[in-house]
């Protein structure tokens, strides 16, 4: 009878945590490819989407925010007629989940406040490579990454403000 609560209990986990990186997933596409999207000269585009790669970080385990991040941006790239960006998208976006972590009581700590900042400047930095190689020139790429910055900053201080209140109704507590 023990056993059996305790394998309900690890299911029920187990899908739970299935479910909600799915949900991570359609928020990062939608707010990716619909909300604040805001296209930039180099066919790329800015939006918030990152806010919940950076969510899903400091809420689900690592490998499931990864493919959250990874399954949502891509498909994000792949609606809104940027496919050529999709391959590079799904590279890049799963790295930015490893700077944040999950431990802990609260999602707004200091290793994710740092994490964010060193997310915002690897992401950029990665696209600008992935720019450079697509366009072939990595000055041009250098010089259109300087607008993508706006990206990075939003998405982060829209990380801040839904961290800070979810840390205040205690959504980690809710959702374990």
């Amino acid at each position: 009878m023990e056993n059996t609560k305790k394998q309900n209990s690890n299911v029920s986990s187990k899908t739970r945590t299935l479910v909600s990186s799915a949900l991570f997933a359609a928020l990062v596409c939608v707010t990716t490819a619909y909300f604040l999207h805001i296209p930039v000269g180099n066919g790329g585009y800015v939006h918030v989407g990152d806010t919940f790669i950076y969510l899903a970080a400091t809420l689900l385990p690592t490998p499931y925010a990864a493919l959250a991040a990874a399954i949502g941006a891509g498909m994000a790239d792949i609606l809104i007629g940027s496919a050529n960006w999709a391959f590079a998208t799904i590279i890049i976006k799963p790295i930015l989940v490893l700077f944040f972590t999950n431990k802990g009581e609260k999602i707004i700590n200091l290793r994710n406040i740092c994490a964010g900042i060193i997310a915002g400047i690897v992401g950029t930095v990665l696209y600008m490579i992935a720019e450079g190689i697509m366009i072939g020139s990595f000055t041009s790429a250098f010089v259109l990454s300087l607008i993508g910055l706006i990206q990075p900053i939003g998405s982060f201080i829209v990380f801040i403000i839904v961290g800070l209140v979810f840390d205040k109704i205690k959504i980690k507590e809710i959702i374990k």
